[in-house]
């Protein structure tokens, strides 16, 4: 017995003195620009129309803060309707953040972003598609799943506009006021395999208790969004293994006009959306 615990002793002496905290030399790379646009078009809630830009730029790894707001940059947004340009003004207590909700926003119309920043000029564009009409957001009790535990689960009825060809779109799931925002939580679809009358298409793998409440938010997406979302996805659950590709940036929906060499990292994302739900009973 003596000797068990001498040995294990040992051991541990051993394992624990062969680490070694490394701190690896990473090249510190010239800090790129990420832009994140959004333009939203609520079909039955004008008043929440909106267009907003968040402007930053990466770090170093080994920084404490990973991002920097970009202030002063000069931000447009063209509506190639009525070919008129709109400026987003940067908010006061918000730095890097641009916002005007002056645009009239419609369906069908296409809207380019552009962003003037040290002397480099980038540029996006996106058309409000349609989005699926909603019959109802329902819900059910599901027991003895596989994988999953039991709960109530959200399902969509309702018409996605087939005419047009494949339709693609993004849910974002609030329970309360709090949004699912975990890897597993970037959820997009397309309707390639549907048909055009939705019955009962469950939502997402999530159990609700008696009591929750529970809101969902359905943005349409142009197929370059949709691209950028499916590349994001599989970075976000890239483990490095032996089936995994070697992990890269999502490619930008937005171009840098003055120098193509240098993209920007980040999105213009042009929607139309709808919410629903429903209070757990």
């Amino acid at each position: 017995m003596r000797l068990f615990v001498l040995l294990s002793a040992i051991s541990f002496f051993i394992l624990t003195a062969c680490q070694e905290e490394i701190t690896l030399d990473l090249p510190n790379q010239n800090s790129q620009l990420v832009i994140e646009g959004t333009i939203t078009y609520w079909k039955f809630a004008p008043e929440q129309n909106n267009a907003q830009v968040i402007l930053t730029t990466t770090g170093n790894y080994y920084d404490a803060d990973t991002s920097v707001p970009v202030s002063n940059a000069q931000v447009t947004i063209r509506d190639r309707a009525n070919e008129q340009d709109y400026v987003l003004i940067e908010q006061e207590d918000s730095a890097g953040f641009y916002r005007t909700n002056e645009i009239p926003l419609d369906s069908g119309n296409t809207y380019t972003l552009t962003v003037n920043y040290q002397d480099q000029v980038y540029e996006g564009s996106g058309t409000v598609l349609p989005v699926a009409e909603v019959d109802s957001f329902s819900y059910r009790f599901l027991e003895d799943l596989f994988f999953l535990d039991d709960g109530y689960y959200f399902f969509f009825s309702g018409r996605t506009p087939k005419e047009r060809g494949t339709n693609y779109y993004r849910f974002l799931v609030y329970e309360g006021d709090s949004l699912y925002n975990a890897r597993e939580d970037l959820l997009i679809q397309s309707d390639e395999f549907l048909t055009e009358q939705i019955d009962t298409l469950q939502l997402a793998n999530y159990a609700f208790e008696l009591g929750d409440s529970v809101r969902i938010e359905m943005y349409s997406l142009n197929p370059s969004q949709f691209d950028y979302y499916t590349q994001l996805q599989e970075l976000l659950f890239n483990d490095g293994g032996l089936f995994s590709g070697p992990p890269r940036n999502p490619t930008s929906t937005v171009r840098n006009i003055t120098n193509p060499q240098v993209p920007p990292l980040g999105f213009f994302q042009v929607s139309s959306a709808i919410s629903g739900g429903a209070t757990v009973e």
